[in-house]
Order: structure tokens, then sequence, then C-alpha cells
């Protein structure tokens, strides 16, 4: 059976949606350029140890070695065609009496070299199958003291994939040949050196990684994607055969233009949490998920064109009197167009307002002083779940800030002050997103610390060039 987890559901689209509301009222979030379409997801880096015992020739007998394995893994792939492993390599630690025993009588300096057999088990569902790998260890040295350090390298075979799901990667036990590097001018061994079975000790993990595999195609087009796939709630089961792959760590930079300001509002990154790519494997549908909240953000700009006007904006959902966290569901298609994997998202979210200063005169708006209704955002753009995203407002004619309600001071109604600085249609919302993280773990805890990012504010160079570039 497919493994189910139940996320918080939200996705990707709901943190920057958010974020875009935030720019309709004068405090949004900016960021730079819209790329053409997503970057190539990037590869993860996996690893595995495992124990193993290898049973060497008497005197020696069975020794216990610690077998440790690294490879890079892309994050997804597609039907029907092949993953590829790269960077595959095994590191063991051989006893020096061990070593040893494969040098010449008598002999206490050399190296050794060889070859390293193993299977890559690899499994999706109930279904399973091995590849094999052949290593070349390379060269070592014995030194004066201690154990010997093998390093083995080579190339796995492409792996084809043809079923939507995640493809699991396990380490198999290895097959060790080993043989003395024969001094200059020696003759060449008229023996093959013997090969050593090891087995795999029960009881261990043995994962390596995971893949996971998404539609060639995604089915649908935005339409479908828009009249599909609604918000579900926390209490909701999840579908029959459904696969749900954690997303990592996923920034989210949003750029909004306020027509009635004439001006364009940037804020900081928001982080993503919870977020998860959810497949059907029957149908090959897909959505992401995830959760957000945003801290309040001070804007400043100019009421009818010419007062000075700050506030504190923050972004709520719909139930903000009861819940903090912004729940969201985006649908991805294949654009028939670009033929680009995209992402459509439905998201509506409150805005309030308070703390505000006209002309540098503090004025208190309440409260409680919110938007009338909620502020509905249909995104649409190319988007990568383990990659970057660009979506935006644009494709479906912006957005309408709607009018505010209980702002009021000293008894007097602030409601249509408010209006007439920004409410009103013809805004644009642009987010783009970055996924920044390779572990999947769905506890940030069980992540090492090398999987996360620079803290917002130290983003990385791509990042930043990203996000100087004019849309």
């Amino acid at each position: 059976m497919p493994r189910r987890v139940r996320p918080r559901s939200v996705t990707v689209t709901a943190l920057a949606a958010a974020g875009l509301l935030s720019a309709a009222n004068g405090a949004l979030t900016g960021v730079g350029s819209a790329a053409p379409g997503p970057a190539v997801p990037p590869d993860t880096q996996a690893s595995a140890s495992v124990s193993v015992h290898c049973p060497f020739a008497d005197p020696l007998g069975p020794r216990a070695l610690t077998v440790e394995t690294t490879a890079t893994l892309p994050a997804q792939a597609k039907t029907g065609t092949s993953a590829t492993i790269g960077a595959y390599s095994v590191k063991l630690s051989l006893p020096r009496d061990v070593a040893l025993s494969f040098l010449p009588a008598g002999t206490t300096t050399g190296s050794l070299r060889g070859a390293l057999q193993l299977d890559l088990a690899v499994h999706q569902d109930d279904r399973s199958d091995k590849v094999p790998v052949s290593l070349v260890v390379a060269p070592a040295p014995l030194p004066e003291t201690g154990d010997v350090v093998l390093t083995a390298t080579g190339t796995v075979p492409e792996i084809a994939i043809n079923t939507v799901g995640a493809v699991t990667f396990e380490v198999t036990a290895p097959v060790l040949t080993l043989e003395a590097v024969p001094a200059a001018g020696a003759p060449a061994a008229t023996t093959a050196p013997p090969k050593v079975a090891c087995t795999l000790d029960e009881g261990q993990q043995a994962t390596l990684g995971k893949i996971l595999v998404l539609p060639k195609a995604l089915p649908g087009t935005k339409q479908q994607a828009a009249a599909g796939g609604g918000v579900k709630t926390l209490d909701d089961e999840p579908p029959p055969n459904v696969y749900t792959q954690p997303l990592g760590l996923v920034s989210v930079l949003t750029k909004s233009t306020v027509k009635k300001l004439g001006a364009t509002v940037l804020a900081n990154p928001s982080i993503l949490v919870n977020g998860f790519i959810n497949v059907n494997i029957d149908t090959g549908d897909s959505w992401v998920t995830g959760s957000t909240a945003f801290s309040p953000v001070t804007a400043t700009f100019l009421g009818f064109g010419f007062v000075p006007v700050s506030a504190t904006v923050e972004f709520l959902p719909v139930e903000y009197e009861t819940q903090r966290m912004i729940d969201f569901t985006g649908n991805l298609y294949t654009d028939p167009v670009t033929q680009l994997p995209s992402l459509h998202a439905d998201l509506r979210v409150m805005a309030r307002m308070s703390h505000a200063e006209i002309n540098g005169v503090p004025l208190d708006l309440g409260a409680d002083c919110v938007t009338k209704d909620a502020v509905h955002l249909v995104l649409d753009g190319p988007y990568e779940a383990f990659g970057v995203g660009h979506v935006s407002t644009e494709p479906n004619g912006g957005f309408t800030l709607p009018g505010f309600k209980g702002c009021s001071s000293g008894g007097q109604d602030l409601n249509p002050l408010l209006d007439g600085i920004s409410s009103g249609p013809g805004n644009q919302a642009y987010v783009d997103t970055y996924n920044l993280v390779g572990c999947t773990e769905p506890d940030p805890a069980s992540c090492p610390p090398e999987s996360y990012p620079p803290a917002p504010g130290s983003q990385s160079a791509a990042a930043k060039k990203a996000a100087t570039k004019p849309r």
C-alpha cells in the first residue's frame, strides 16, 4: 500500500498568495523577475550506512564492516523517462590484519585495489527489482598503523520509470574482490583474486533515498484544475491510493502592484511549512498542500498620490478569529501552450490593518480593522514542486482589494478613507517559490544541519539575482 500521510492542507502558492495580499494593502513582498519557467529540480544528496559481515579466509574468519554509501538522486522524475543516480560511492574500512592477508607473504607495506559489486534494490508499492552495480576500488596504501580505508566508485545504470508514485532505493551487501597492487615490473598474477560475499546484518535501515515519480504530462488544463480538487479539511481522510511526499523547506518571495496607489509593494521572504506534494497513483492527478502564517508587515506609501501613509498589515485566514495558519491547496497541470508543469491556486485571505500614521501623525484604526470580504487571489504559472515556481494573478486578470470594515477612531468612521486610498480592482500579485532543502523528513528536527539554507536576509546569490531583476 502506498504511504498515506495526513498533512495540514496548504500549498506553496498559498504562502505566496497571502503575501500578495499584503501588497494589496500597500505592504507586500516583492521579488523580482519572472523566469521563463521552472528550473530543473536540483539533485538531492543521499546516504546510507549499514553494517555487514564478510567471511574472509581462515584464519581471519568473518569480520564486521561498516559500509557507507553516498549518491545524488533526482528530486523527482517523470513517467516514461529514466532516473539517473550520480556520484555513486562506497567507502569501508578494512582491518589492518585483513588488509595484510592480501599482500605477498612477509610484506607489511603496499597498496590494495580491486572491485566491489552489489545490487541496488528498487521498490515501488508491492513491486521490487534489483539493479546490478559494479564499482572500482581505487588503489589504497596501507598506513603504518590502523585500518585501510577503501573507496569504490562507478556508474549506476539508468533506471526506467513507468509508474506514478514513490520509488525507494536500498543498498545491499557488497561482494569484494581485492588484491595487492603489484610492484613495478612484477609479473602479472596467474590466478584471479578471491571474491568475498558479505551479508547484510538484520534489523537495520538500508534506505539510500527516494524519488517521486510524477506523470509525464500532468492531467488536465488550467480550467480543469480550477474545477477540481477543492480544499480539504484536516478531518478529511486522504483518498485511496494517494502518495504524499514532503516538500522540505520552501521559501516564497512575493511582489504586488496596487493600481490605486500606483505603487509596487515588496516584502520579506516567507516560509511554507508542512508542505506536501500529493499524487493519485490511479489517475495521475497531482496537487500541493501546505500551511503558513505571516508576520505583520509595516508598509509606507502615498495616499491619494501625495499624503505619506504608513500602516501595519497582517494576512490572516478567513477564519482568523479561531485560526492563525492559512491552509491552501493548489492543483498541478500541464500548460497546453508551453507544455510546462504549472500550478493553479485559488486562495482567499483576510487583511487587517493597524498602527497607521498619516503624514507622521498616529491614527488609531481600531482593534479589528479588516477587509469586508476575503481577498480572492487566482494564481497560475509554471511550477516545479522540488525546484522553483513563478505564479501570478496576471493570467486571470488580476485581483480586487475589497473595502474595509471595523476601522474607526474616536467614533469616526475611517472605512471610507481606507477604501479611497487602496480598495479597487486591477491589482496584480506575483509569487516566486524556491525549494531550498533536500531533506524531506516531515519533522525538520530529523534533517541534518547542512540541509538548511541561509536564514532569510542572507539569500543565495541566485535568489538575490532573481530578486533584483525587473518583471
